[in-house]
Parts: C-alpha cells; structure tokens; sequence
C-alpha cells in the first residue's frame, strides 16, 4: 500500500488521513478539496451564523492537511473509478485506496432560497438577513431549527422568522412527534412564528429572506463503481468502512462520515452524525493497514445549541414508544426511550452527565 486518495477534506477526509499516519502509514496521501480552502467544522455554520462560524479543523487538534504530508488538489474529484482488473482511479490517478468523504449536500428545490453547506453559503445568509424584513425557513429539522434559533437569538431589529414545516412535526425525522411541545416552547418565547403542517407556499414577498432547510442526500455523484446503497442514498460500508458491492467489500474502496451507512448486522449505523465522521477513520486505518480497529463502535449522536440550550441525541428513537422523562439531580432535563428495560435512545437538555452514561450505554461491540 503506497498511495491512498482522499475525496473529500471535511472532518471525515481529514480524520481518515490523520488516523493513517497515528497508524504507521507512511505513503503517499492525496486528498481532492472541492472548496479550495483550510478544511473545517460545519456544525458552527449554522450553530453560530452570526458569530464564530468558521473554526478550521486544524485549530481544534483534529488533523493539519500540510503537517500531516497530505498533497491537495484543489478540485472536486470528476471520478472514482474501478477498472476490470480491479485497478482504482480517482480523476485519473491511480491509488492502492480510495477514501469516499465527500459527505452530504442539502437539496436545492426552490429558485433562489439560501442553503447551508459551505461558508459561503453561510455568510451570504448571515449577510443578508439583517436587510430583511422576513426570514422564511422552509423544514423545521435540525438546521432549520437551529437557524431560527440564531436569527431569533441575534437581538436583530428587522426580520420577523417563519418556520414552515409540512409534516406537522419539529424535527419529526428524528423524533416522530415526541418533542413537539418541548420545541414549540422555545420557538414560540424566542418570537418565531411556527407553521406546522404547512409547506412553504410558493411566492414570496421582495422583502423575505427564503431559507430551505428541507433534508440533504449523499454526494456520490462522481462514483463510477458498483456498490451496494442504503434506503437513503447513502454507500453501505462493513464495519470497518469497506464499501459493499453485493454484500461483499470492494477491494481497496472505502467510505466515511454522511455519504455511507455501516451494516452491523441487524443494525445500521447511519451517516449525517459529526461523531461517525470524527471515529470513522480509526476503522479505515486498521482496515488498510491490517492493524486491531477500536473494540467499539460509538453510537450515532447529534449535538445542537438552541435558544440557549445544549442539546445532545444518542441512539435512534422508535416510533412506535414513547419517552420516559427525567430531571435529573444536576439540573436540566432528559427524555429516555427503552424497550424491555434496554436503552435505544437519549435526549439530553443541559444534561451532559447523563448523555455521557447514555454514550457509553449504546455503544457497540466490534463483531
């Protein structure tokens, strides 16, 4: 193994390469950079719109593409491709490996509203907003959440914030309709005007300011290789990220962070998780270089800062259970989903204690 590409410098490329080099790979790192730019973190994107929003990965300890002899090219990779002898190209360069963690792009429906996926698009939202005198947010699921809570929270003296949301839920993909009233509180003290039930109509006033908040799909569009999706879109990986074609790993093809699923046998270890991009890597690396993997898997957990809250989901939530709900003794709140008396799932507001347990509780052996 002599040279391994990267498509995709996100948490999830960048983690990959330094997981390689704490391995003892000493070859050659190629990594393909769609935007050109120092790779960073993109949950501050919207967390943060009008403040630190742009925090490099390398200021956070998480991996220097040039400390780490990576040589970029500042290009989205045009392909990735297998040739019958089983000989992996990507944009025309030959590679003992490829690493796929080119992430997930949000779908652009409607003419001109604003998404969030790169800084620019973050910075031209946050530019525009304060000259509008409306903020139409279009989904009500974690990044339309969250940027109504940074509009709201902003102290801005114009724009008055509209969360749509069609299915009648706030985040409804994530919890089935279980933290509506909890959500619905603080939308409605922070002066969003909540529409459940209702899609965005189409037409807009001169003056509004349009955001679609309304889902993302794997970037995989430049894949020319046979393999195996989940319901999503997303590639299906073995537990140590092994891209499956027919339930077999594609040798020398690899899959981290949101574009890819992991198959753990009767359970999926979905993508779109910062924590499955940042722990991904240390499973390619053991994978390409025949070394023990971590012995656990860590669960899929999503983090969020809203209207002055903390807020940490560990686990899948059922559908068909309700929660349990807790105040614990240091303050703030939980929301616990069981099954015959096994954890599945954990909300935790202001709660870190508790969602530390929960961490640990639903982590996965490695088979």
């Amino acid at each position: 193994m002599e040279h391994v590409g990267i498509v995709g410098t996100g948490l999830a490329g960048v983690r990959a390469a330094a997981e390689l080099r704490a391995a003892g790979f000493t070859g050659k790192l190629t990594a393909w950079d769609a935007e050109d730019r120092e790779p960073y973190d993109r949950p501050p994107l919207t967390k943060s719109l009008f403040g630190e929003r742009v925090r490099p990965l390398a200021s956070q300890g998480l991996g220097d593409l040039a400390g780490l002899g990576v040589r970029v090219v500042p290009e989205a990779a045009a392909s990735v491709e297998l040739s019958p002898s089983g000989a992996l190209r990507v944009s025309g360069v030959a590679v003992d490996a490829a690493i796929l963690a080119t992430g997930a792009a949000p779908h652009r429906k409607m003419p001109g509203a604003h998404v969030v996926y790169t800084s620019d698009d973050a910075a031209r939202l946050a530019a525009a907003i304060p000259h509008s005198a409306s903020v139409r947010i279009a989904g009500a699921g974690w990044i339309g959440t969250e940027i109504a809570s940074a509009v709201a929270s902003a102290g801005l003296p114009g724009p008055r914030v509209e969360l749509w949301e069609s299915s009648g839920h706030i985040l409804g993909r994530s919890f089935h309709g279980a933290v509506d009233d909890l959500w619905l509180g603080w939308l409605e003290d922070g002066g969003v005007d909540v529409r459940l039930g209702q899609p965005l109509p189409e037409g807009q006033d001169a003056d509004a300011i349009l955001v679609q908040a309304t889902g993302s799909a794997p970037a995989l569009a430049f894949l020319a290789v046979e393999a195996d999706r989940t319901a999503r879109g997303a590639l299906a990986t073995d537990s140590l990220t092994r891209v499956l074609s027919g339930g077999s790993p594609v040798p020398g093809l690899y899959a981290v962070g949101d574009c890819a699923d992991a198959l753990l046998g009767e359970t999926t270890l979905e993508g779109g998780h910062w924590t499955k991009a940042l722990n991904d890597g240390k499973a390619t690396a053991a994978a390409i270089l025949g070394v023990p993997p971590p012995a656990y898997i860590p669960p899929v957990e999503v983090f969020s800062t809203q209207f002055g809250h903390e807020i940490g989901l560990v686990g899948t939530v059922p559908a068909d259970a309700a929660p349990a709900r807790e105040e614990p003794p240091r303050g703030g709140s939980v929301m616990r989903w069981e099954r015959e008396g096994r954890l599945l799932a954990l909300l935790s507001v202001d709660a870190p204690r508790e969602l530390s347990r929960a961490r640990k509780a639903l982590r996965v052996r490695r088979g």
